[in-house]
């Protein structure tokens, strides 16, 4: 296999296909969905994207074997190899050179790990990786049958983004207050309208419950997948001031509806364990546990 670094929009379309072939394949190595992989990309503070950076392609001729992408903000690193490569030779030196990354780190984590992944359990506490207390749920969801909700309050409707500014300043006041940011609302709010004048942004897949005052009152994006069909939500958050008022479940259903227009047959979000509320809305709207996906910590030696 030939290593070399991220060269550009055909290496990055090439590690969306990888995860969702992953995803397809479901060898018991739990992928991230594409959408993930572009939220984290494109929303952040990460002016000059320097992302491109702190990306390592491993191939085999003109396909793509695995890649890494290192994050030392969050003191984490991502490894995703072809499903054939589960438990191969090739796949643990991915998973080595990875984690042997970023030495001046005090430790180093791997997410997403599947709770009933032995293959990859057993290579990280080999290699010295502890499992931390903290870890996600994942919910899935079929799109077949009905997928009716309840009606919004009075006043209350449904739209897509328009993709401008003005929107980009109304959903970060929502996204602000829902997620108790205390990052002033001018450094806050740019990050949103990067993303949304990103390559990945599709503003009809960002919806929006709008207030009787013109307000975002609740919102989410979807994303597809058109190699496994499945539907993913990141982010999904409703205003402060809006809360315990169904909003949040009539915004689920409709997006539900899209995703399964756009032919999606399964959907799917997670969200930290330690977070009932979330957790309530996405089981009122028929998503079912799907697995905990786990947190591995190795501290450096010093």
């Amino acid at each position: 296999m030939e290593a070399r670094s991220y060269q550009g929009p055909e290496d990055l379309e090439a590690m969306l296909n990888l995860l969702a072939e992953g995803r397809k394949a479901n060898t018991g190595t739990h992928y991230v969905h594409r959408g993930d992989l572009q939220w984290w990309l494109f929303y952040n503070d990460d002016i000059s994207q320097s992302w491109k950076t702190s990306m390592r392609l491993w191939k085999d001729g003109d396909r793509l074997m695995g890649w890494a992408l290192l994050s030392p903000n969050e003191h984490a690193c991502d490894i995703y190899t072809t499903p054939e490569l589960r438990g191969d030779p090739r796949e643990y030196e991915m998973l080595a050179w990875a984690t042997e990354q970023l030495p001046e780190l005090e430790y180093i984590e791997v997410n997403w790990v599947a709770n009933d992944d032995e293959v990859r359990i057993q290579w990280l506490e080999a290699n010295g990786f502890t499992r931390e207390e903290f870890y996600f749920v994942h919910f899935t969801r079929s799109l077949s049958g009905s997928l009716d909700g309840p009606m919004l309050p009075e006043g209350f409707s449904i739209r897509s983004s328009r993709g401008d500014e003005e929107d980009a300043r109304l959903r970060s006041v929502a996204s602000k207050a829902a997620f108790g940011s205390d990052k002033p609302f001018e450094e806050y709010w740019p990050r949103t309208w990067r993303l949304m004048q990103s390559p990945v942004y599709v503003p009809e897949h960002e919806i929006f419950v709008m207030a009787p005052d013109g307000q975002v009152a609740s919102y989410c994006i979807i994303w597809t997948d058109e190699i496994s069909k499945v539907g993913h939500f990141e982010p999904v958050g409703t205003h402060l001031d809006f809360q315990r008022k169904g909003l949040g479940k009539s915004l689920l259903f409709e997006a539900l509806r899209r995703l399964k227009s756009e032919g999606m047959t399964e959907a799917d979000v997670c969200t930290n364990y330690d977070n009932p509320a979330a957790i309530r809305l996405y089981e009122s709207v028929g998503f079912q546990l799907d697995k905990k996906l786990l947190i591995y910590r190795k501290q450096r030696t010093t």
